[in-house]
Parts: structure tokens; sequence; C-alpha cells
């Protein structure tokens, strides 16, 4: 436990589910697979023989690792000068992603961009503001 923050013990490893409106669900431990009982730490995304992994640290105790075991669709690596991404989603919607180093709370995952079925194409920029397209 870090003194200036309280012990992390609230819950076991909630997982939200978005709904591409704006909405979440919890899953259950059984939906999601995802159970981490100690004192979590850090939960940090990488990528693992080209899946989608999640480690997750507890204090004292060990490192908990998941994979996702369905189909992901194509994963794009960024360059260490990518700064962001317009993502155009195939029903004409667009979004943004920014990139930094030191985002999470006391972790930093890979950086990565994961396609799914609902994109069509991601814009990727880097800090000299060159520009590179990559389609799904």
């Amino acid at each position: 436990m870090a003194p200036m923050l309280g012990p992390y013990d609230a819950l076991n490893g909630l997982v939200l589910q978005g709904d591409g409106k704006g909405n979440f669900s919890p899953l259950s431990i059984l939906q999601s697979g995802i159970y981490i009982p100690g004192n979590g730490k850090s939960l940090v995304q990488f990528i693992d023989k080209g899946s989608l992994s999640i480690a997750a640290s507890q204090n004292a105790s060990y490192l908990k690792l998941f994979q996702l075991k369905k189909e992901q669709g194509k994963i794009i690596r960024l360059q260490p000068n990518d700064i962001s991404a317009i993502i155009q989603l195939k029903n004409g919607k667009k979004r943004k992603e920014e990139f930094y180093y030191g985002s999470s709370f006391q972790s930093q995952s890979a950086r990565f961009i994961q396609f799914n079925s609902s994109i069509q194409s991601v814009e990727i920029t880097n800090d000299k503001k060159q520009k590179r397209i990559i389609n799904n």
C-alpha cells in the first residue's frame, strides 16, 4: 500500500464493456476472465506473439497475465515519435486518439492501435507532422 494513496482493494478486476454509444455494462469475472484478488498496483496492455495481452501487478504477490483468446484483427505498433491518430469508422464517424509516454497510473502500456471490424482506416501523425494512412 502506498501511504499517500491507500489500498486498492475495492474490486477483483472490474471490466466495463462499451456499446460504442457511450454506455458501459459491467462484465462478471466469468465473462471477462479477469480476476485480480490481491492488492493491485498496475495494469498494462502489450502484444505477445501477435495477441493482445494484459499484465496486472499485485503488491507482495504474483504477476497476473491475461491473453485475449478470440480473433483480434490487425494490430499496428506505433513508432516512438507518433503522437496522434484520426480513426475513420465505417459508419462515417471519426475520432482522434493521442499517444503519450507515462500516461497510465503507476504503469505504461505498449503503444499500439488495434483494428476492429468497425474501423475503416487510421491516419497516424508524428511529431514532425508527417502522416501515414493504414487501411483495414
